[in-house]
């Protein structure tokens, strides 16, 4: 047997691995809702008219909270946190992102056009519950929920849990951290670039960063974990800085990203109770 069979068998094998891994950044599994859940199923569409699913639970005289999950994963990662604060008095919107969870939608595009559904389910919560609604994200719900923040002046307050700064730069963190073999990162680059083809948007369009000063003079809640290996220590304080007043910022001690509210759930709790009572009345 000659090279050139298993030299094209190899060039093959790196454009297949490069092609599902491009293909999968941008089209997450989908995760199930729990097979019983409290609030009411409900339909509604983004702006763009895709599809989402979410999960009202209405019950109660208090503000209205809208919870934004994470990249790959749905409804259920706020889902525990939200009956806590419905628990509370308040009333409580959770919603799958696009292609996630039980919503419509191809390609995950980490808020770039992730803004265009909170935005929606902004409008959807305060058409079910009125105002004034407060939103509360999870990493990349945390960054689409600053970016519609910045857009949307009925969002009152935000809690912005695990936020990064900026999504291009995010990715080359990540590159840089997780491919070890400096050889492997421009394979690594190549699918997040194909992956951005296939999605049809640019990470460098995502930037919650330049938002934060048009959510000033509403408050916001910034919430990051103490050992965060996803976000650099750079992009966090680049967001603490570029936060205006009225800010308050909890670095959750020995947490790693998105993984507060899991560590220290009372106090998690406890916190967010607090900084909703000081900034979101009716």
């Amino acid at each position: 047997m000659g090279l050139a069979p298993l030299i094209g068998g190899g060039i093959g094998f790196v454009l297949g691995t490069v092609g599902y891994a491009s293909w999968r950044w941008v089209h997450p599994v989908r995760l199930p809702w729990p097979e019983k859940v409290e609030g009411e199923g409900v339909a509604f569409p983004s702006l763009d008219g895709t599809i989402l699913r979410g999960l009202w639970m209405g019950q109660g005289q208090g503000p209205t909270l809208l919870l934004c999950h994470g990249y790959y994963r749905s409804l259920t990662e706020p889902y525990h946190l939200g009956i806590a604060l419905h628990r509370q008095g308040y009333r409580v919107f959770l919603f799958d992102f696009r292609a996630c969870g039980e919503s419509k939608g191809y390609f995950s595009t980490l808020g770039a056009r992730e803004v265009l559904d909170v935005l929606a389910a902004t409008r959807e919560a305060i058409r079910r519950g009125g105002g004034p609604v407060a939103v509360l994200g999870i990493s990349m719900g945390a960054a689409a929920a600053i970016m519609a923040a910045a857009r949307e002046p009925r969002i009152r307050a935000v809690v912005a849990d695990s936020a990064y700064a900026d999504l291009a730069g995010l990715l080359a963190y990540r590159v840089q951290k997780g491919v070890p073999v400096p050889l492997l990162r421009p394979l690594a680059r190549a699918s997040i670039r194909l992956g951005e083809i296939f999605a049809a948007f640019r990470a460098t369009e995502v930037r919650p960063v330049d938002y934060l000063a048009h959510i000033s003079p509403r408050a916001i809640f910034l919430i990051y974990g103490e050992r965060d290996s996803y976000i650099s220590s750079e992009q966090r304080e680049e967001m603490i800085q570029k936060a205006q007043n009225p800010k308050e910022l909890w670095i959750a001690p020995g947490s790693d990203h998105a993984m507060a509210r899991l560590d220290h759930p009372q106090e998690y709790l406890e916190r967010v109770l607090s900084f909703l009572g000081r900034w979101l009345t009716p």
